[in-house]
């Protein structure tokens, strides 16, 4: 087992490491060893899920102890997911956390004691929480979007969020997969030119890239002078070079997902938008509601969102439901809203 591997996560600052192992370097690796046994082996999605949920809850408290952690912090940090993440994503940290507390329960070796003796969040319901991931899903709304894009700086900075905004807008993809994309990603010489990403669950999909988008991100990649020196591994979306918080770093890095969620979060409230109800995935929302009023088929709504399960899209088209207005009327928004965005792209 490499412990060095599967904790990554774990904070390399001495107060934070002292305060997980009660200031006893002992009880430090014990802790250590125990949290990487508890990842060992575990599928990478899963892997990757336990440890998002076992960071989040120990930055939250400062890196607590875990034999310190108690009802009233599980109960806490129930109240803390509901607040800032989707019921699907609270419900599965929470069940993360109880099975690694659980895990904690086992004794270390064949004659010690376990490091701990009751699982705080035992006593936490799930039960109250809806876990389908779409119980909260909300479209944004095409005026919404335009508001947005219509307060953006023409400066790079600002046609580089116009190009993230519609490429999230026009191929509903998830916030990970647009930020993961690199040039050699993208099929540029292909008819229609296409993009491939990995979706959600690890496979590697292939997609058609729409004009627009395309557009976008060429007027993107000359305005910041990125065209001429462009490379296979260079990120597709990248830092602006001109912001002070990006000096000394690698160029072209690919723009993180969080950064991705600032863009629209900035962009809005330069609009005057209301942030609480902007969100990226509300691009994806949008994109797969006005395909199904649109009257395109299930099978095409999974392929485009990049479900694996049919029952998956079955559901989230269910929840981004309401009055269909008339396929030829969506067709022709969508369509008029595209040409009015390329014509402003090319003044």
């Amino acid at each position: 087992m490499s412990t060095a591997a599967e904790l990554t996560f774990v904070p390399r600052d001495s107060r934070l490491l002292a305060r997980f192992g009660k200031g006893d370097d002992t009880k430090l690796k014990s802790h250590l060893l125990m949290l990487a046994a508890f990842l060992e082996g575990k599928p990478e999605n899963t892997k990757r899920s336990y440890r998002a949920a076992i960071k989040q809850f120990f930055r939250l408290f400062d890196w607590v102890c875990p034999e310190d952690v108690t009802i009233a912090h599980a109960v806490a940090f129930k109240k803390h997911l509901l607040e800032h993440v989707g019921d699907a994503t609270a419900y599965q940290r929470l069940s993360a956390m109880s099975s690694y507390f659980d895990f904690l329960r086992r004794p270390t070796g064949a004659n010690d004691e376990p490091l701990i003796k009751h699982n705080p969040f035992s006593a936490v319901p799930r039960s109250d929480i809806k876990p389908t991931p779409y119980g909260r899903a909300i479209p944004m709304e095409w005026k919404t979007l335009k508001l947005i894009m219509d307060g953006l700086p023409t400066d790079p900075s600002g046609i580089r969020d116009r190009a993230i905004l519609l490429f999230f807008a026009f191929t509903g993809r998830r916030r990970s997969e647009a930020a993961a994309l690199l040039m050699k990603d993208l099929d540029l010489k292909s008819d229609p030119k296409t993009y491939r990403c990995r979706v959600k669950g690890g496979a590697v999909k292939h997609f058609e890239l729409p004009s627009i988008c395309y557009d976008a991100l060429k007027a993107y990649w000359i305005a910041s002078g990125r065209l001429a020196s462009i490379h296979a591994n260079s990120g597709v979306f990248v830092s602006s070079r001109d912001c002070s918080l990006t000096k000394g770093l690698d160029p072209d890095k690919p723009l993180s997902s969080r950064m991705m969620n600032n863009v629209l979060r900035r962009a809005a409230e330069r609009a005057g938008v209301d942030l609480s109800t902007v969100r990226l995935h509300g691009l994806r929302h949008m994109a797969a509601r006005d395909l199904d009023r649109a009257g395109a088929r299930l099978q095409d709504i999974q392929e485009f969102l990049g479900h694996v399960n049919p029952n998956t899209t079955a559901i989230y088209i269910q929840k981004l439901g309401g009055a269909a207005k008339s396929h030829e009327a969506m067709f022709m928004k969508v369509r008029e809203m595209a040409e009015e965005m390329a014509r402003n792209l090319s003044s």
